[in-house]
């Protein structure tokens, strides 16, 4: 559950100050905001036009113009233009060579460096950066550290019950310069002591957190992705390290089980503490004397998991509600981080069972007389086989799957997701997915292209009836997977969008006592 937040700043100040910073001469005006979009513009704001990676700012000067706006602050392509200023109507363009790799250093000058006043914590990395993240904030509110989190699922301060009192959607995984330090300053001002971000590989290679003072980096994996804007695995991977420039950093966090943590020591600063994180197994790839937090013994049940902890600040037990060996990767992390920032691995352990997952990610649903449920967004042929082993461990019966494919999509993965489901699971049931245009019948015929074992197979195309029929069928000591709707609360029938939210309707279920 979301609660809007709205916490009014006070950012009116003169353009003259901020820009001498970058020994820039102007006039003495009065600016409210700082703005990137030109259908934002109004007559107190400063318009900042970029020249950007998809679409040139500057082309919209005019529409910024036409708005009102008292100031223009363009980029442009010259040292020797740095500086020099124009009038167009009553709008004074100011030009800022470099400037979009000086904007973030801009943006936290014009917010008075908000980020200096809380503990801040990037986390990077191909998967595992949203889950993090919420671990991570979740974890200081359970210590009693105010804390918020920015990322793919918004931005808002989160509770101790991983709610989030949302400040609002992000449109990129990591918010463009001027809206992240403007969010770092209305959690400044809302006694946020303790703020953890999702840090993309193109916000880092855009320099959108450049000038954000960080005191741990969190390196989760690295895989393939991104290569339509990187070009190549080493240029992705690089993109990944620039987080080590963050300035102030003081911790690097890194996944001691991945092979690329071993580049990311190699060019670790000086000042910056390495802490390896991860299995204490025979995947273990970081074994050299630095400071640790890893899991061994490790224990799965349908109520969760659980392990001894093994650090270089003690060793405990910990307990978890979460499933699946990545969902420890992830925690890990978390407890890390808040080691490195002093807190005390007794409290951690005390606080660690109240950790709950990101909504719609291997989201347990369970009471003592029913089979558990777990709704997760896996809704390709390797994130469900993923899901379907890393569930298998947990179960101690039969291991069910519920999912279907999207219509006017990816015809290919279909036979694929067929195959996973029944290599994985005890109990296969095919449904609706967002058919959209597609007769969801076809769809099935071709999921059931890819399975050979039809006496595992059950076909119902209404989600609500799959699921019931799921449950009706399973005991407690057995796990229901439905997998594909994750967080989203809607489904797609022909060309209307029909509300639907599988988590509550589960969770509605159990509310019911499963009837």
């Amino acid at each position: 559950m979301q609660v809007k937040q709205n916490v009014q700043l006070n950012t009116t100040q003169s353009i003259q100050p901020l820009l001498a910073k970058f020994g820039i001469e102007t006039a003495d005006i009065m600016v409210e905001s700082l703005v990137l979009d030109s259908r934002e513009v109004a007559i107190h704001s400063a318009f900042v036009a970029l020249k950007g990676h998809v679409r040139d700012g500057r082309d919209f000067i005019p529409q910024a113009v036409s708005l009102g706006a008292k100031v223009i602050i363009a980029e442009c392509d010259t040292q020797q233009e740095h500086g020099q200023t124009s009038m167009r109507e009553q709008s004074l363009i100011i030009s800022f060579f470099n400037l979009s790799a000086q904007l973030s250093a801009l943006a936290a000058a014009f917010y008075k460096y908000p980020a200096t006043e809380m503990l801040i914590i990037g986390v990077t990395g191909t998967n595992g950066k949203t889950s993090t993240v919420q671990l991570t904030s979740q974890l200081a509110a359970l210590l009693d550290k105010r804390s918020a989190s920015i990322g793919t699922l918004g931005s808002g301060v989160i509770s101790r019950a991983g709610e989030c009192a949302s400040f609002g959607e992000t449109i990129n995984t990591t918010p463009d310069a001027i809206t992240m330090h403007k969010l770092m300053a209305q959690f400044a001002q809302d006694n946020v002591k303790q703020v953890a971000l999702e840090v993309s590989s193109h916000a880092l290679v855009q320099k959108r957190v450049a000038a954000l003072k960080m005191d741990v980096a969190v390196f989760t994996n690295l895989t393939r992705d991104h290569l339509d804007y990187h070009g190549t695995m080493q240029a992705y991977a690089q993109a990944k390290r620039e987080i080590l420039a963050q300035p102030e950093l003081k911790f690097a966090v890194l996944n001691g089980n991945e092979v690329e943590s071993k580049q990311w020591l190699a060019q670790l600063p000086h000042s910056v503490t390495p802490v390896v994180y991860g299995m204490d197994d025979e995947s273990l790839l970081l074994t050299d004397a630095h400071q640790v937090c890893l899991a061994k013994d490790v224990e799965y049940s349908s109520q969760g998991c659980r392990f001894s902890l093994v650090s270089s600040w003690g060793e405990c037990e910990i307990q978890l509600r979460l499933f699946g060996r990545f969902n420890i990767f992830n925690a890990l992390a978390a407890i890390a981080s808040q080691l490195c920032l002093g807190k005390g691995l007794t409290d951690i352990a005390t606080v660690a069972r109240q950790l709950v997952p990101v909504a719609g990610r291997m989201e347990r649903f369970s009471d003592e007389t029913s089979p558990t449920v777990v709704v997760d967004y896996a809704h390709t042929p390797d994130a469900l086989k993923q899901a379907l082993l890393a569930l298998r461990q947990h179960s101690e019966g039969r291991l069910f799957v519920i999912f279907g494919c999207g219509g006017d999509r990816d015809k290919g993965k279909r036979s694929l997701m067929g195959e996973a489901a029944e290599t994985c699971a005890d109990v296969v049931m095919i449904t609706n997915d967002n058919n959209r245009s597609e007769d969801p019948n076809a769809i099935v015929s071709d999921i059931l292209a890819g399975c050979i074992h039809p006496e595992k197979i059950q076909v119902e195309l209404d989600r609500k009836r799959a699921i019931a029929m799921a449950v009706a069928q399973a005991t407690p000591q057995d796990i229901i997977l439905v997998a594909g709707k994750g967080h989203e609360d809607y489904q797609i029938i022909g060309s209307e969008t029909v509300a639907y939210n599988e988590r509550e309707y589960v969770k509605q279920m159990f509310e019911r006592n499963i009837t």
